[in-house]
C-alpha cells in the first residue's frame, strides 16, 4: 500500500516566461547557496486542452512548447522527472479501452515520434463514480504502452468527488445555495466515503501517483475557510490508520463504485486494520470475520466511524478472549468504518 513516491514534490509551471525565471532563479540561488527546493517532478502546463480558459493556442503550438521545455530541462537537469500533460479531457472509454481525443492522440504521436521526454503522464478526472479511476488508470496505461512509453510513470495528479458528475453548480447560473450546497456534498460524508473508495480501489491500479484536489482551504479542500478539518479530511486520516498497518491482507465484500474494502497487520502481526468505506450500497449490515489473526490469546478491539455524525470517534470497543471472532455493525451509506485490532496477551 505505501506508494514509492510518498513525498514527492511537484512544481507545475506555465508558459516560457515562468520557465525562464524559475531556472534563472535557480541557478542564481545554486551560485549564491540559496533555496534548495529538492523539486524533483516538473510538469508542462496544466490542461492545454481546455480552451481558452486554460490555453489559447493551437494543439501544435504546445507540442512545440512541452518538446522544448522538456528537452532543455533534461539537457540541464539529466536527474529530474519531466513530464504532463495535466490532461482534463483523455477520450471515450469503451470496452476498457480509451479512444483519445485528437488533442491526447496528437500529443502522443508528437512525443514519439520527436522522442521527447516522457517521465510521466499525468491526467485528471472528476466523477461520481470511485471505481472509473481504476478503469481509466488501466486503459491510460494500456495507451501509453502502445506508444512506446511502457517507463512513463502514470501519475493521477487532480481528482476529487464530482456530484452528480453536474459542473453545473460551477456555473454563473449555480452561484448561491445551488453552489454551496454541491461543496458541502464533496467536503462532507459523501465526499469523504467516495475519497475512501478511491484510495483502497487505487491499491489494484497501475496508478503511480495520486493527488487529491485540494489539501487546502479551498472549496474543495480538505478544510473550511477557516482551517477546520472537514469530512474529507477524516477520510484522509483513516486511511493513514490503515497505512499504519502496512503489510496488506485478504478482505472480501468490496463492490466496485459503491463500498470497498482493504485491511493490513504490522509487521509483527500484533495489529489488525479493517477499513470499509460504503458510498453509496443500499447494504447497511456488516459481518466482521476475522480469521487466522488470533489463533489463541486475548485482543482489544475499537471501531471508529466518519458519517453526519462522527469525525473518526470511537463509537465502541471490546476485548475478546479466543480464537477467532466476529463483529456486526450498522453502516449506512455515507459511512467510513474503521476496525483496529490488537493483540494483548496469551
Amino acid at each position: 500500500m505505501p506508494n514509492k513516491h510518498e513525498g514527492i514534490v511537484m512544481y507545475r509551471f506555465f508558459g516560457w516566461i515562468a520557465f525562464g525565471f524559475v531556472l534563472l532563479a535557480g541557478l542564481v540561488n545554486s551560485a549564491a547557496d540559496g533555496y534548495h527546493h529538492k523539486i524533483r517532478y516538473w510538469e508542462i502546463w496544466n490542461e492545454p486542452e481546455n480552451r481558452p480558459n486554460m490555453w489559447t493556442g493551437t494543439d501544435d503550438d504546445y507540442y512545440r512548447l512541452y518538446d522544448m521545455a522538456a528537452k532543455a530541462i533534461k539537457v540541464e537537469f539529466p536527474h529530474l522527472m519531466v513530464g504532463g500533460p495535466s490532461v482534463g479531457a483523455q477520450g471515450n472509454l469503451i470496452d476498457g479501452r480509451i479512444e483519445p481525443y485528437p488533442f491526447l492522440k496528437g500529443f502522443l504521436e508528437y512525443c514519439r515520434d520527436k522522442a521527447t521526454p516522457l517521465d510521466f503522464f499525468s491526467w485528471h478526472t472528476y466523477t461520481n463514480n470511485p471505481y472509473l479511476y481504476v478503469r481509466k488508470a488501466k486503459a491510460m496505461r494500456n495507451l501509453l504502452d502502445e506508444y512506446g512509453f511502457t517507463k512513463a510513470e502514470l501519475h493521477l495528479n487532480e481528482w476529487n468527488y464530482l456530484p452528480d458528475n453536474d459542473w453545473t453548480p460551477m456555473s454563473l447560473a449555480g452561484q448561491g445555495l445551488k453552489r454551496r450546497e454541491w461543496f458541502a456534498r464533496i467536503g462532507g460524508a459523501e465526499g469523504a466515503a467516495f475519497l475512501a473508495c478511491v484510495l483502497v480501489y487505487l491499491q489494484d491500479s497501475p496508478v503511480d501517483v495520486a493527488n487529491y484536489y485540494a489539501g487546502d482551504i479551498n472549496c474543495f479542500g480538505l478544510f473550511d475557510r477557516f482551517g477546520a478539518p472537514g469530512k474529507n479530511f477524516y477520510a484522509a486520516k483513516a486511511f493513514k490508520m490503515l497505512l499504519d498497518t502496512p503489510i496488506r491482507v485478504k478482505t472480501t465484500t468490496g463492490k466496485p463504485g459503491e463500498r470497498a474494502v482493504c485491511a493490513g497487520v504490522n509487521r509483527d502481526e500484533t495489529e489488525l486494520t479493517v477499513l470499509l468505506s460504503n458510498f453509496r450500497c443500499t447494504d447497511k449490515e456488516y459481518r466482521f470475520g476475522i480469521d487466522n489473526f488470533v489463533k489463541q490469546g486475548k485482543v482489544a478491539w475499537e471501531i471508529f466511524r466518519v458519517d453526519s455524525s462522527y469525525d473518526l470517534e470511537r463509537v465502541r470497543s471490546g476485548d475478546i478472549d479466543g480464537a477467532g471472532f466476529e463483529l456486526k455493525e450498522v453502516i449506512e451509506a455515507p459511512c467510513i468504518l474503521v476496525l483496529r485490532v490488537r493483540k494483548t496477551g496469551n
